[in-house]
C-alpha cells in the first residue's frame, strides 16, 4: 500500500482529495450542505460493522450536514467508529449513492477502489488496464508497487491468464492488489481507497503523514483538520487513537498471504512460457441436425405413455375430416348423390364440427404435453446443475447458465409447441392434398417427382443454413447474459471510474453480434422464397394443364377444388419449410437444455450410509497423503498431505497465495474430489459419507460470504430448527446487535424506546437483499459468523472471519469465538498472524505441501518460515504468552 501511494505521489499522479475553497475549477472536490441517501436499502451502506445510526430499520441510511473541500496533491484520510458512514462518503463521492441536497462540485476525474474488489472476466492485463491504453513503463512501475511481480510470475501465462467470472482463480489478497493496481494505473486526478487491505494490514499509522484527516461519526463530519489538531481537540478521534493504539504498536504486519518465505529455488518461480490457456470453456455446440436421442428424450417426457399416440391419431382424423369436407362441398355443389339439401348441409355441418372437435384435441394434447416434457427437462437440468461440480461454475460463466435457464426454456414452453402444431398441420394437408390430386391425376404422380427432388434439395440447405444460425445466435446471447450481469454487478466501479460509455459500448457491440445471426437469417429466408416459388410456380403450371387436358373425365367441381387446394398448396410451401426449420431451430433449446440434464458431471451422492445422529462427537480429522486437483489435466494443488488433528484442537493455517491453504477446505467439505489419499472424520473416511451428511455437520465462515434475498432470520435459520432466542443470542456473539433487549424479548414500549438505541437497526426480520448488497462487507462477514454459532457444530472452518472489520470489533469477535467455539475443532486459515499466535498448533503451506507443523512457540524457536513471519509482524516471544 505504502508503495503504490508512494509511486503515485512521486509522478504527481495520485491527488486523492483536495482543492481549493473557492475555486470550482481545480482538479479537486467540493461537498457544501450535502445530504445523501444509498440507492438501497435499509441497512447502511458502511465501511464496517454495523452502523451506529439511530434511524429506524426500514429507514436507508444517510449522510447529513456534510461540507468540505479536497484539493489537488493533498492526502485525505477518512476514519472514524464502526458504521459511521466511512464507506458512504466515499460511495457518495463515486457518484453511487443518491444526491438529495446541497452540492457537489467535481473538478476531477476518478478511481474507486472499493473493500470489495470487482474483478472482471478477462486477462489480469485488461483488469488492470481497464479501457485505458497500455503504457508499458507506466504499467511496469505499477506492477512493481503493488507487488503483482511474483504474482504474475506464477501465474501460467503472466498477465494473459485469463483471472475467470468474479476472479474466482486468484486470492482474496490477488484481487485487492489487482484492484489497487487498477486504480492507480488509471491515473486519476481523484483516487478513493476504502480500506482495500483491511484484511492483510493495519494502517492507522499513515494518519500523522495525511495532509489532513476527516473524522466521521453517525453519517456526519464531526471534524477536518490536521492529525495534531484532532488529538489536541477532538475527544472521539482521542478514543479511536486510544482505541487502536495497541493495535498500531503491535501490528505492523505487512500482507501475510503473500510475504512467507518459502526459500524457493528461481526456477521454481520461473515464468511459464505456455499460450494463455482459456479458464472459461467454449460452450458445447452441437452440429447436423438434432439427434434422434433428443427427439425421443423429448416425446418420453410427454406424460403419459399414450399421448404421443393420440397426437399422430388425432392429427391424422384432422387433415382427414378437412378433406372429405372439402369433397363433400364439391360432391353437394353437383348433387353427385340426389340428396335433398337439408341432407347435404346436416352433413357438412357434421363434419366441420367433427374436424373443429379434432383440431382442438389435437392442439389440447399436444400442448399439454409440450409443457409436461418442459417441466420434465427443466427439472432435470436443474437438478444436475445444482449437483454439478465446483470445476463446473469455476469455468462457464453465469450468463451461459441464465441463458439456459431462461431463453431456452421459454423457446420450450412457448415456441415449440406452436412450431409443431403449425408444421405438422400443414405438412400433412401438403401431403393430403398430394394424394388426392393422383388420386384424379394419375399423371400428376409423374410430374411430381423431379419437383419434389428441387424441392427437398432446397429445402435441406434451407434448414441446415437455418439451424446452424440458430445454434449461433444461442452461443452469442450467452455472451450478452454474461456481459449485462458482469456490467451489472460492477455498478459501483464503472460508475466510480467514469466508464458508463465505454461498458454501454461493449454491450452494445455484444449485442450487435448478436443480431447479426437474424440478419443471416432473413436473407436465409429470401433465398428460400425465390427457388420454392420457382417450385410452386411450376407445381402450378402441371396441374392447370392435367385439369385442362382432363376436362371431359374429371368433374368440373372436383377440378376446381384440386385447383383451389395447389393454389393454397403454393402459398404453404415455403410456410412449410420454413416451420421445419423453426421446429428444429426450437429444437436446439430443447438439446440444450437435455444436455444439462444428461451429459454434465455430477457430485457425489447426497446420502451413502446411515450416521450417528452425534457424529462427528470428537472432531477428530486425519489426513493421510492426500492429493488433490481442481480438474484433470492440471497440476496438484495438494501433494501427499499429512496431518491429524485432534478433537478440540485450534488450528490455524499459513502461506503463501497458492500455497493451498483454500485447497484443504475444498477437501474438507468435499467440494473437489481427492485424486489420492483419504481424509478421515472421527475415523469414518468422508469419501463414504454422502455430501449432505458430511457438510451439515460442518460448519464454514468464508471470507467471501454469501446471503441470499429475504431476512435475517432466513439467512440464520433457513430451515427452521431454532429459536428466536437462540438467533439474537448468535446475533449479540457476532456483534451485529447490541447487548440490550431485542424487540421479540421486550414490551411494546420498550420497543418504541429502544429504536433509537444504536446498533438495533439490524433485527431477526430486516430485509436482505440479494447476495447482502444492502449489507456491508463486515457485516456479511459478522452474518456468516452468527450462522455458524446458531449451527453450533463441531468442527468450524474459518477463512479469516474479521478481515473486513476494524481491530475493536476484531477483538470481540476474537473472544467470541475463543468462547462460542471452545471445545470445538477450529481450523482457521489467517490472515492477521497475530490472530492466530495462541492456537493449539500452526500449519505452514508451502506449495501444496506441509512445510511446518508444531505448536505456535515450537515454530517460532525453530526459526522457519513461521519465526521470518512473526519477524516481519514485530511478533516477540512474549506476545506467545499474552491472554
Amino acid at each position: 500500500m505504502d508503495n503504490a501511494l508512494e509511486l503515485k505521489m512521486r509522478h504527481s499522479r495520485c491527488p486523492l482529495i483536495q482543492t481549493r475553497a473557492r475555486k470550482p475549477t481545480e482538479k479537486g472536490v467540493r461537498k457544501e450542505n450535502i445530504t445523501a441517501r444509498c440507492h438501497q436499502l435499509p441497512l447502511e451502506e458502511s465501511g464496517q460493522g454495523t452502523d451506529s445510526g439511530t434511524k429506524s430499520p426500514s429507514e436507508p441510511f444517510k449522510l447529513s450536514d456534510l461540507n468540505f473541500t479536497a484539493g489537488r496533491n493533498e492526502l485525505l484520510a477518512v476514519i472514524g467508529t464502526v458504521g459511521s458512514g466511512k464507506t458512504s462518503l466515499l460511495a457518495a463521492i463515486a457518484g453511487d449513492m443518491r444526491l438529495t441536497g446541497g452540492e457537489v462540485t467535481m473538478g476531477a476525474s476518478r478511481a474507486f477502489c472499493p473493500q470489495y474488489a470487482w474483478i472482471q472476466n478477462a486477462t489480469l492485463k485488461e483488469n488492470i488496464l481497464f479501457g485505458k491504453e497500455y503504457d508499458k513503463v507506466w504499467y511496469d512501475e505499477v506492477i512493481e508497487a503493488c507487488a503483482l511481480r511474483a504474482d504474475l510470475e506464477m501465474l501460467p501465462a503472466g498477465d494473459k491468464t485469463e483471472i475467470g467470472e468474479r476472479g474466482i482463480t486468484i486470492s482474496g489478497g490477488q484481487k485487492q492488489r489487482l484492484n489497487i493496481a487498477r486504480a492507480i494505473y488509471f491515473n486519476a486526478d481523484l483516487v478513493l481507497m476504502d480500506d482495500p487491505l483491511s484484511a492483510v494490514d493495519a494502517h492507522l499509522h499513515v494518519l500523522n503523514r495525511c495532509d489532513r484527516i476527516i473524522l466521521m461519526n453517525d453519517g456526519r463530519i464531526e471534524s477536518v483538520d490536521t492529525f495534531d489538531n484532532l488529538m489536541r481537540d477532538s475527544e472521539l478521534f482521542q478514543r479511536l487513537m486510544a482505541t487502536t493504539s495497541q493495535e498500531e504498536e503491535k501490528e505492523n504486519e505487512k500482507k501475510e498471504n503473500d510475504e512467507i518465505e518459502e526459500e524457493e529455488k528461481p526456477d521454481e518461480k520461473t515464468k511459464s512460457s505456455k499460450q494463455p490457456a482459456m479458464l472459461m470453456q467454449q460452450e458445447e455446440r452441437a452440429v447436423d441436425s438434432v439427434s434422434w436421442k433428443v427427439w425421443w428424450a423429448y416425446i418420453s417426457s410427454f406424460g403419459w405413455p399414450t399421448n404421443f399416440p393420440l397426437i399422430v391419431i388425432f392429427l391424422l382424423l384432422c387433415n382427414g375430416a378437412n378433406i372429405v369436407t372439402s369433397l363433400w362441398l364439391s360432391y353437394w355443389t353437383s348433387d353427385k348423390f340426389n340428396l335433398p339439401q337439408g341432407e347435404y348441409m346436416g352433413i357438412y355441418a357434421a363434419l366441420g364440427a367433427s374436424q373443429a372437435i379434432l383440431m382442438y384435441g389435437f392442439s389440447t394434447i399436444l400442448t399439454t404435453s409440450g409443457t409436461n416434457a418442459s417441466k420434465s427437462m427443466l427439472q432435470k437440468a436443474m437438478t444436475r446443475v445444482l449437483r454439478a461440480p465446483m470445476s463446473f461454475f469455476d469455468t462457464t460463466p453465469l450468463g451461459r447458465i441464465t441463458n439456459r435457464f431462461s431463453k431456452d426454456i421459454h423457446t420450450m414452453d412457448n415456441d415449440l409447441c406452436d412450431a409443431m402444431r403449425i408444421y405438422y398441420l400443414t405438412f400433412t394437408m401438403i401431403i393430403s392434398v398430394m394424394v388426392l390430386i393422383i388420386v384424379f391425376y394419375h399423371f400428376f404422380a409423374v410430374a411430381l417427382v423431379p419437383l419434389l427432388v428441387l424441392f427437398l434439395l432446397a429445402a435441406n440447405f434451407y434448414r441446415a443454413s437455418a439451424r446452424e444460425m440458430k445454434r449461433h445466435e444461442a452461443v452469442l446471447r450467452s455472451v450478452v447474459f454474461a456481459q449485462f450481469g458482469e456490467a451489472v454487478s460492477g455498478t459501483a466501479s464503472i460508475r466510480a471510474y467514469g466508464l458508463q460509455d465505454h461498458f454501454i459500448k461493449r454491450i452494445r457491440a455484444a449485442i450487435d453480434n448478436m443480431n447479426s445471426a437474424y440478419f443471416l437469417t432473413f436473407s436465409n429466408q429470401r433465398w428460400l422464397s425465390i427457388r420454392l416459388d420457382a417450385v410452386g410456380c411450376l407445381m402450378v403450371f402441371v396441374t392447370g394443364i392435367l385439369v385442362v387436358t382432363s376436362r371431359f373425365d374429371v368433374e368440373p367441381s372436383i377440378s376446381g377444388l384440386v385447383l383451389s387446394y395447389i393454389l393454397a398448396i403454393f402459398q404453404m410451401l415455403q410456410f412449410t419449410v420454413r416451420q421445419l426449420a423453426e421446429v428444429e431451430n426450437n429444437m436446439n433449446a430443447t438439446e440444450r437444455i437435455h444436455y444439462y440434464g444428461t451429459q454434465l458431471e455430477e457430485e457425489a451422492p447426497l446420502h451413502m450410509r446411515e450416521l450417528d445422529k452425534t457424529w462427528p462427537s470428537r472432531g477428530e480429522i486425519t489426513f493421510s497423503n492426500v492429493q488433490m486437483r481442481y480438474r484433470e489435466g492440471l497440476p496438484l494443488v495438494l501433494q501427499g498431505l499429512n496431518m491429524k488433528i485432534q478433537g478440540g484442537e485450534r488450528i490455524g493455517i499459513v502461506g503463501r497465495t497458492g500455497a493451498g491453504k483454500s485447497s484443504i477446505m475444498s477437501a474438507l467439505f468435499r467440494l473437489t474430489e481427492l485424486s489420492g489419499g483419504s481424509i478421515e472424520i472421527d475415523g469414518i473416511d468422508i469419501s463414504t459419507i454422502g455430501l449432505h451428511d458430511l457438510r451439515s455437520r460442518l460448519a464454514i465462515i468464508p471470507q467471501d460470504p454469501t446471503l441470499f434475498r429475504g431476512t435475517v432470520r432466513s439467512n440464520l435459520d433457513p430451515f427452521n430448527q431454532y429459536s428466536d432466542l437462540e438467533l439474537w443470542s448468535a446475533l449479540r456473539k457476532a456483534d451485529l446487535v447490541g447487548e440490550g433487549p431485542t424487540s421479540n424479548e421486550q414490551e411494546p414500549a420498550e420497543t418504541a424506546k429502544n429504536a433509537n438505541q444504536p446498533q438495533q437497526r439490524i433485527h431477526l426480520d430486516s430485509p436482505v437483499e440479494e447476495e447482502g448488497l444492502n449489507f456491508s462487507l463486515g457485516q456479511r462477514q459478522l452474518m456468516a459468523l452468527a450462522r455458524a454459532l446458531v449451527r453450533d457444530s463441531r468442527i468450524i472452518v474459518c477463512d479469516e472471519a474479521t478481515s473486513s472489520v476494524d481491530f475493536e470489533t476484531d477483538q470481540k469477535i476474537q473472544k467470541t469465538m475463543a468462547q462460542g467455539f471452545e471445545g470445538k475443532t477450529l481450523l482457521c486459515i489467517a490472515h492477521r498472524l497475530r490472530t492466530i499466535i495462541n492456537y493449539d498448533r500452526i500449519c505452514v503451506m508451502a506449495q501444496g505441501r506441509i512445510a511446518e507443523f508444531d505448536t505456535p512457540l515450537a515454530l517460532w524457536e525453530m526459526g522457519g518460515i513461521f519465526r521470518g513471519m512473526c519477524d516481519r509482524s514485530g511478533i516477540i516471544r512474549d506476545d506467545f504468552f499474552a491472554q
